[in-house]
């Protein structure tokens, strides 16, 4: 039976723990009328900054606001972040209203407390993340896990020292890149080869699956000097009135040496093959809603791990966000963003969104293209416009002020002179795209 809305005597006690204060917090019996006054508060504010909560979970206490002190400061900094001010009622009597935080897909984001001072609401704040700290209800996605960043972003708008050329990137941009600045674009089931010459992008070569198999991902995969490019190739037996994949099955993985000769194939077990990775030797396949490690030994490939997620993996990407030598695994399935790093137990999750929804787009890409030294994160909305993820010491937050409707932004060093350089691409009925190369 829901403890708040079904009442058989017109009250109800409470009794959990409220917010912290210095005296021990009392159990608070409220009637009928005055919980549904303050659950009217408590909506209202759950629909202004897009939260959900657990009304099972609800519960109210009496006790008094904290004090404004050294030890509170976070708290009260939360509750100032989202328009309330406990500093003027600090020490007050209060009514203090607690339950489950829930994003809007059901996924837990901590414990949201709401402090009432003479009816009114004062103060706001959940206790969420891995540190369980206190969080304003503006801060959406906290760090999962202690991801030990040594540098953060300090973002204020793009870099202004480039210099803009023409070229002929596709418009979906592209899944991978080689040491030798070589990106891969997957085009109609096929893998289009791009390079910078001189100042032009241009497609160098095409590489056609044979056997009536689609290429579905591309990545490269280092082999001494050279970079080998292995290609996930799939049997697409339905499509959409677009053209789009709705079923395919996953047959192999090819490896094209630099000359886009067959050099070696892989066959699949899973048919649920849908994403490629490579670092430090090892590939990565994303099949269903796991990660398998793939290390070669006496010229083929065997698994030697095998790791769950609670998700699929249509897009990955590993990268160095902020330098310090620890590679991060930025992966999505179309719904949410991940961030993960890969240690010796297995994966570590850091971070990521809870959406739930289809929103996400195309390939995954990173980038400093602001010069501080730390990647932002690229990735396309349902639109094709580009949404930005900058690193901060709370988490991956998005940072679209300067980004046009339609406009998508695709990092990459095309000159490899270590100094990102992106395209472009505008909201122009053609949708094309311009080369941004850096100046150093």
């Amino acid at each position: 039976m829901k403890k708040v809305i079904w009442l058989l005597l017109g009250a109800c006690l409470f009794c959990v723990t409220g917010c912290s204060n210095e005296k021990t917090d009392q159990s608070l019996s409220l009637s009928a009328t005055e919980q549904e006054a303050y659950i009217k508060h408590i909506d209202a504010l759950m629909d202004e900054f897009y939260w959900s909560y657990d009304k099972d979970s609800l519960t109210f206490r009496s006790g008094e606001v904290p004090l404004d002190s050294q030890e509170n400061t976070r708290l009260f900094n939360a509750s100032e972040d989202a328009g309330y001010s406990l500093k003027s009622v600090a020490g007050n009597q209060s009514v203090n209203a607690a339950a489950e935080l829930l994003h809007y897909n059901g996924d837990i984001a901590g414990e949201v407390s709401c402090i009432f001072v003479n009816n009114h609401l004062s103060g706001v704040y959940y206790i969420g993340g891995y540190d369980d700290g206190a969080y304003s209800l503006r801060e959406r996605n906290p760090f999962l896990a202690n991801g030990k960043f040594t540098a953060y972003e300090n973002w204020t708008g793009m870099g202004t020292q480039y210099r803009q050329l023409k070229g002929s990137l596709p418009e979906s941009g592209f899944v991978a890149k080689s040491r030798r600045g070589i990106v891969a674009s997957i085009q109609n089931g096929q893998v289009e080869l791009y390079h910078l010459t001189g100042s032009v992008i241009s497609r160098m070569r095409r590489v056609k699956p044979e056997g009536g198999l689609e290429a579905i991902f591309a990545t490269f995969v280092e082999r001494g000097e050279e970079d080998l490019l292995a290609v996930l190739l799939a049997d697409v037996t339905e499509v959409d009135s677009q053209g789009e994949p709705i079923f395919q099955r996953s047959e192999k993985v090819v490896f094209y040496n630099s000359a886009l000769q067959v050099e070696g194939e892989m066959p699949l077990k899973s048919e649920g093959c849908t994403a490629l990775g490579f670092e430090d030797g090892k590939l990565f396949l994303f099949i269903d809603q796991a990660m398998e490690t793939y290390e070669l030994k006496e010229g083929s490939w065997e698994r030697t791990r095998r790791e769950s997620l609670r998700h699929r993996v249509m897009q990955c990407h590993i990268t160095d966000l902020d330098g310090n030598g620890e590679m991060e695994y930025l992966m999505t399935d179309g719904l949410d963003l991940y961030l993960y790093q890969h240690l010796e137990t297995g994966l570590l999750k850091l971070w990521s969104t809870h959406l739930g929804v289809e929103s996400l787009y195309g390939a995954l890409y990173s980038g400093d293209l602001n010069g501080d030294g730390v990647k932002e994160v690229y990735i396309c909305d349902a639109t094709g416009t580009a949404i930005r993820y900058i690193l901060t010491e709370r988490g991956l937050r998005s940072s679209n002020e300067d980004i046009q409707y339609g406009q998508a932004i695709y990092p990459c060093d095309w000159n490899n002179d270590g100094i990102d350089d992106y395209w472009n691409v505008t909201e122009e009925v053609g949708r094309t795209g311009s080369l941004y190369l850096s100046q150093p």
